[in-house]
C-alpha cells in the first residue's frame, strides 16, 4: 500500500511542468534546472544521483539563486568518479535549507553569505572544504547531524558555541583536522563523537561533561594522547591506535561509566582488569595483546563481569 501510495504521488509530480514541480529527483529534470535555473523558484527539494549522470558537470557560481525555497539539498554518488564542479566557485545558497547533502564538494568552504540558520542536517563526505565557513560568528542553532566523513583536506571545524542542538558529530578521516575546540562542552545534546583516522588532530578537550553522550571513537587518532574525563552515560568507547595508553591510573577514569557496553582499547596492564570488572554492563571488550594478555584467562580478573558476551583479543602487530 505504501509503495502505491508513493507511486501515485510520483505520477502526480510527473504530470506537473518540470519547472513548476517543487520536488526534483530525475537527474535529466535536475540538470535542466541546474543549468537554466530561471523559473525554479518553486523547487523545495532536490536529489540528484550523480552516478546517474556517469559524467562530471560544471555549475556556474549563482546556480541555486532562484531556489528561494528550497529545504533540501542533495547531491550524491555511489562513485567518485562522478561530481559537479564548480569553476568559479559557489555564491550563495538559500537560507531555508534544511538538510544540505553533498559529496565530493569541490570548494573550501560554503558561500560566505550563506546563513545556516535552518540548516539541521549538514552531510558533506569527501569533500575539498578546508572549513566550513569564514568567519567566525555563524550560529547552527537547529544543527543536530554533522558528518564530514573522508573531508581530507579539512583543517578547522566550527565554533561550537552556536551549535545549541548538536547530537551528532561524524569526522571519520579527517586527516588534516588539528583541533577540536573546547566550545563542544557546550552542546548539551551530543549524542556521538567519531574522530575515527584523524591522524593530525591534537586538540581535543581534556573534559566532555555532557550527559547525554553515549558514544566517543578516537580510534586511530595517534596524536591524542589522555583520555578525556566522560559522563557516566556512555555506552561504547574506543580508542584503538590512539595515544592513549590504559595504564591503572587511565583504567581508574573509566570505572565509572557503569552504563559502558563495548569498549576497545590498545594494549592494557595487568593492573587494570580489576577497574574493566566493575563494569557490569559490559558486553563487549577488544583489546591488543599486551603485559595482562596472557593473564587474562583467569576467571578470577573478571569473576565480577557477568554479562559479557564476547572478548576479542586481537594479537600484536608484527
Amino acid at each position: 500500500m505504501h509503495d502505491l501510495i508513493r507511486q501515485m504521488c510520483e505520477a502526480i509530480v510527473l504530470d506537473e511542468n518540470r519547472r513548476k514541480r517543487s520536488r526534483l529527483w530525475r537527474h535529466n529534470d535536475i540538470l535542466q534546472v541546474l543549468n537554466k535555473p530561471k523559473g525554479a523558484e518553486r523547487v523545495e527539494a532536490l536529489s540528484l544521483d550523480m552516478s546517474q549522470v556517469s559524467r562530471i558537470i560544471q555549475l556556474s557560481p549563482e546556480v541555486f539563486e532562484e531556489m528561494d525555497n528550497l529545504r533540501l539539498l542533495r547531491i550524491y554518488s555511489m562513485d567518485a568518479s562522478w561530481y559537479l564542479e564548480l569553476p568559479q566557485g559557489l555564491e550563495y545558497l538559500p537560507s531555508t535549507l534544511r538538510l544540505l547533502h553533498w559529496d565530493l564538494y569541490p570548494s573550501p568552504s560554503l558561500p560566505s553569505n550563506f546563513r545556516p540558520d535552518s540548516i539541521v542536517y549538514l552531510k558533506m563526505h569527501e569533500s575539498r572544504l578546508t572549513q566550513l565557513w569564514q568567519g567566525e560568528n555563524v550560529r547552527l542553532v537547529n544543527l543536530k547531524v554533522c558528518d564530514l566523513t573522508e573531508s581530507k583536506e579539512l583543517v578547522k571545524i566550527m565554533d561550537f558555541s552556536g551549535v545549541p542542538n548538536l547530537e551528532e558529530l561524524r569526522l571519520w578521516g579527517c586527516r588534516s583536522l588539528v583541533e577540536i575546540p573546547p566550545s563542544i562542552q557546550l552542546c548539551r545534546k551530543l549524542i556521538k563523537v567519531i574522530v575515527w583516522g584523524c591522524v593530525k588532530l591534537r586538540g581535543f578537550p581534556s573534559d566532555l561533561p555532557l550527559t547525554s553522550l553515549e558514544e566517543v571513537n578516537l580510534y586511530n587518532s595517534p596524536r591524542i594522547t589522555e583520555l578525556p574525563k566522560l559522563p557516566s552515560t556512555l555506552r561504547n568507547l574506543s580508542f584503538q591506535k590512539s595515544g592513549i595508553k590504559l595504564q591503572v591510573t587511565a583504567a581508574a577514569s573509566i570505572g565509572h561509566l557503569i552504563r559502558l557496553k563495548g569498549l576497545f582499547v590498545g594494549e592494557i596492564s595487568e593492573g587494570m582488569l580489576s577497574q574493566i570488572g566493575c563494569l557490569n554492563c559490559l558486553e563487549g571488550l577488544f583489546f591488543r595483546g599486551g603485559p595482562a594478555s596472557n593473564k587474562y584467562s583467569r576467571e578470577d580478573d573478571l569473576q565480577s563481569q557477568q554479562t559479557c558476551n564476547f572478548v576479542l583479543l586481537l594479537l600484536r602487530e608484527s
